[in-house]
Formats: C-alpha cells, sequence, structure tokens
C-alpha cells in the first residue's frame, strides 16, 4: 500500500524533472559553473526527501520541486541575457599560468592546492610545470592548458551581440576598432552578432540566424553583375586579417 500511495509523487517528480532538464539544457547533465552542480544536487535532494517522507503530501512534494527549479531556470535565462550578471553569478576563469610563470595569488583565489594542480595536470600529459605556458582555472573546474611553442587559444571579444571588455583589453584591442572591423565585414550593429573571435590575428564573425538568413536572401535577390564580394562558404564566418 505504501508502494502504491507514492506513485502520484513518483510520476509527477519524474515529469517535472524531465521538464526542467528539457527547459535548462544539457549543461545539468555536464555542468558548466558551481550553479549548476549545486542546483542539481539540491533538485536531487529535494525530489528524494519529498518521495520518501510519508509525511508529505503529493502537491507539497511537487511545490517545492517547482520552485527550486524555477529559480533555477529563471537565473539561467538572465544570465543568457547579461554577461555582466553572468560573470557575477558564476565568476570568471582564474588565469594560474601566464607567459609560464605560477601565479600564487590565484591558486588562493581559486582555493586550489599547488599538488591538486599537479595532479590535473598529469592528467593531461604534462610532466611538468616547466611545460605551461598559459593556465586557465574555469568555471566547471577543469583546466584550459596552452603548452609552450603552441598557438594562444581564441579569445571571444563580442558574446550574444555584447562586447566582451575583459577580452577586449587582453587582446589589446579597442572599442573602437572593433566596432570598425565589424562595420567592415558589413555589421552595422553589435548586437548583429551571435559571437566574435580574435585568433591568429584574424577576427572571426558569426552573425545571428536572421541576420545570417537576411544576407542570404538579399544575395539571392541581387543580380549576379551587381555583387561586390562573394558570400561566405559553408560556415557562416568572415575574417579579416591584420
Amino acid at each position: 500500500m505504501y508502494l502504491l500511495s507514492m506513485l502520484p509523487k513518483f510520476f509527477l517528480a519524474l515529469f517535472i524533472l524531465l521538464l526542467y532538464v528539457k527547459l535548462s539544457g544539457k549543461s545539468q547533465i555536464a555542468p558548466m559553473s558551481q550553479l549548476d552542480q549545486v542546483g542539481s544536487m539540491v533538485i536531487g535532494a529535494l525530489v528524494g526527501g519529498a518521495l520518501l517522507s510519508p509525511t508529505v503530501s503529493t502537491w507539497e512534494a511537487i511545490g517545492v520541486i517547482v520552485v527550486w527549479s524555477s529559480l533555477l531556470v529563471a537565473i539561467r535565462f538572465i544570465k543568457s541575457k547579461n554577461a555582466k550578471l553572468r560573470d557575477i553569478i558564476d565568476g570568471r576563469p582564474i588565469e594560474l599560468v601566464k607567459n609560464g610563470h605560477l601565479l600564487s595569488n590565484n591558486f588562493l583565489k581559486a582555493n586550489l592546492p599547488v599538488r591538486d594542480f599537479e595532479a590535473l595536470v598529469n592528467v593531461q600529459g604534462i610532466s611538468s610545470f616547466n611545460e605551461l605556458q598559459h593556465v586557465w582555472y574555469e568555471l566547471n573546474g577543469s583546466l584550459t592548458i596552452i603548452k609552450k611553442g603552441d598557438k594562444d587559444i581564441a579569445s571571444l571579444l563580442v558574446e550574444d551581440g555584447a562586447i566582451n571588455s575583459d577580452n577586449l583589453k587582453q587582446a589589446k584591442k579597442s572599442e573602437t576598432w572593433l566596432k570598425k572591423e565589424l562595420k567592415d565585414q558589413g555589421y552595422d550593429d553589435v548586437t548583429n552578432v551571435f559571437c566574435a573571435e580574435w585568433y591568429d590575428n584574424k577576427l572571426w564573425v558569426y552573425p545571428k540566424d536572421n541576420i545570417n538568413e537576411l544576407n542570404t536572401d538579399s544575395d539571392n535577390t541581387k543580380p549576379s553583375k551587381k555583387r561586390t564580394r562573394k558570400s561566405p562558404s559553408k560556415s557562416s564566418k568572415t575574417s579579416v586579417e591584420k
């Protein structure tokens, strides 16, 4: 009888969890930040406690799960729309090695003992710290490593239509330069750009889908003789080399 009385809780909780995973995305399966990890653990605890407690009614259990899930989905939505709030909530990657030098103060900020850092580095097949050129401690606890002699990784200068000032400063570029480069590639408004990355001394621009579709339709309606430039190849990226 006890198991039969728990069945409504089980089915409703399962439905809400599936809906939550659908709305929040696959980052709950492979968490990208501490908030993702803690949020998923709390949901698991709430579901387990509510299902196994005979004193908690079905609707009380569902209500608790819905409230917490809704808060997490709302926070994720806010983060996706505002880069500054995303940095405040999740933080930013911490640079642990710069130009081959270990930044001891940043190890303290990351709360990462050097012994644990050594283990993480060794797992990636690196035998000595001397092989490291740059290392960042990511939000999910993983390491992004550039070894000596490797090319630098790409740096996002535009994210979701907003300029990333920190990455722009790190790339030693100005907003005036970036807007000019975007305008030269046909993007007068930065909000029309999904993302733009600086890699190998080139600016690679990826427009939003609606802008890309408009450009494609416009090219199709123009006579071929009046085209001033070729449309991008299979990928929608364009570049300017400096």
